[in-house]
């Protein structure tokens, strides 16, 4: 079965994100933001909000852009979806953390698969 997955890589972590019509991806950007950005911005400030992880944007170590990695985030990110399915697909993120030790990651370097 198909998710309606989008994902955004970003230095540190891998994003997988159910958009819905009513509330989409790029309703979160500024003007001329890129969206990239502008996830970061909203899963950092959502961390923060429900102190979730305190994360200070220089303590987040960038990770090597590698695509086998990031496929392998995505596939732990749509196997938490498969045994977690959302009742219906509301905005919502995944996030798995790439090799950041101020999180906690297993050894291969992926933390969990969080859901906000």
């Amino acid at each position: 079965m198909e998710y309606p997955l989008t994902f955004i890589n970003l230095s540190w972590a891998e994003i997988g994100i159910f958009e819905n019509t009513a509330f989409p991806l790029a309703s979160l950007r500024k003007e001329d933001e890129p969206i990239e950005k502008a996830v970061e911005r909203y899963v950092i400030g959502y961390m923060a909000f429900w102190n979730i992880a305190f994360i200070k944007k220089r303590m987040i170590y960038p990770f090597l852009q590698d695509d086998v990695i990031r496929k392998r985030g995505q596939d732990k990110i749509r196997q938490y979806v498969e045994r977690h399915l959302p009742i219906e697909p509301f905005p919502k993120f995944y996030l798995v953390f790439l090799n950041q030790p101020q999180i906690g990651c297993d050894a291969d370097g992926f933390s969990d698969v969080f859901c906000m």
